[in-house]
């Protein structure tokens, strides 16, 4: 079964098992991400957020229609945040994915009792994360949290702003998505596959 989009221009759908990378300003990406992670009603969601502390990030979620019961968040801000409702694994760096790893395995697991739950996961961003670590081990996360997207039949959405990295680091990074969709003011261009018009 596919996840329906409604907020990206000539995309109707993707695939389950996809990872979309968001390429653009991040003030236009960080949006997109959100937009497209909102859930349905039978669906949750978890935003993995590098740069928004959890309460703005449910706030925004909200203000989409997605209720509380649907969201869990992995705040790597290092800011405390308590929101009523929503459960918020708190983490000091964006550098630290392996924290960020296990407490996704975490959140996941607390619908392990239903195993047809379906998940869109959101990650603001990769441009921050790679501030705080080196490419090879960013490619190497990437890789496998990707791969577990793809192996849990989910759909990922990560947001990177290409002007904050030398092209080497877009191209490397770009090789682990099934698609690309470069935004800015003028609307959205996609390459790539697991998507329908």
């Amino acid at each position: 079964m596919s996840y329906r989009v409604d907020d990206l221009q000539a995309i109707s759908s993707f695939d389950s098992g996809v990872s979309l990378l968001l390429t653009g300003p991040s003030t236009l990406t960080d949006e997109v991400v959100l937009d497209v992670v909102t859930p349905e009603a039978d669906e949750r969601v978890i935003v993995i957020t590098m740069t928004t502390g959890a309460e703005t990030v449910v706030k925004e979620l909200e203000r989409r229609g997605v209720a509380r019961d649907q969201i869990g968040i992995i705040d790597c801000t290092n800011a405390d945040s308590n929101v009523e409702g929503v459960p918020v694994r708190q983490l000091n760096s964006p550098g630290d994915l392996t924290g960020i790893s296990l407490e996704f395995a975490k959140l996941l697991d607390q619908d392990s009792g239903n195993q047809s739950v379906r998940a869109r996961v959101g990650i603001i961003s990769v441009s921050t994360a790679l501030m705080y670590t080196e490419l090879r081990t960013m490619f190497r996360f990437l890789h496998v949290f990707t791969a577990r997207i793809r192996s849990g039949g989910m759909f990922g959405a990560f947001s990177l702003d290409p002007t904050m990295h030398e092209e080497k680091a877009h191209n490397t990074i770009r090789a682990v998505f099934d698609c690309e969709a470069s935004i800015d003011e003028s609307g959205v261009s996609i390459a790539g596959t697991g998507f329908e018009p």
